[in-house]
C-alpha cells in the first residue's frame, strides 16, 4: 500500500459516527455531550423533535493563504448531521446547550410525564 495513498482524499463529508457522543441521564435530565473541535457555534443546528436529537454542521477548513501539500490529514473537513435516539420524552421548551473547549453539552429536561411520579396510597 502506497503510504500517500489515503493523504489525498477529497470527500466533502465526515462519517456517521461524527461527532462522537456520550449520554448520559439522572432523575431530571438527558445529558448530551458531543466532541466537536475546529466547529463553530455558527456553523452548528441542534433539533429535537418527538424523541430524537440531531445535530447538524459544518466544519470548515482554516482559510489557508497558500496552497498547502498534505502529506497526511487525518482530521474531516465538511458537513455532518447525527440523529440520536433519546430515551424518554423531554420537555422541548427547556432545552438547553452550551458549547465549551471543543464540547457541545445538549441538557434535555425530562418531560413532566416522564418522570416517576409517587403514588400515594390511601387507607380505607
Amino acid at each position: 500500500m502506497d503510504f500517500l495513498s489515503s493523504a489525498h482524499q477529497t470527500e466533502n463529508y465526515i462519517s456517521a459516527e461524527f461527532p462522537q457522543i456520550i449520554v448520559s441521564i439522572n432523575e431530571e435530565n438527558i445529558i448530551v455531550r458531543a466532541e466537536l473541535p475546529g466547529v463553530k457555534t455558527a456553523d452548528l443546528n441542534i433539533q429535537v423533535v418527538d424523541e430524537v436529537l440531531t445535530i447538524k454542521g459544518e466544519r470548515k477548513p482554516a482559510t489557508e493563504t497558500q496552497k498547502i501539500n498534505y502529506l497526511r490529514r487525518e482530521r474531516d473537513y465538511g458537513t455532518f448531521a447525527r440523529s440520536i435516539m433519546l430515551p424518554e420524552r423531554v420537555d422541548i421548551e427547556k432545552v438547553a446547550a452550551s458549547y465549551k473547549n471543543g464540547v457541545l453539552t445538549v441538557k434535555l429536561p425530562k418531560s413532566a410525564e416522564a418522570k416517576p411520579k409517587q403514588i400515594e396510597i390511601k387507607r380505607v
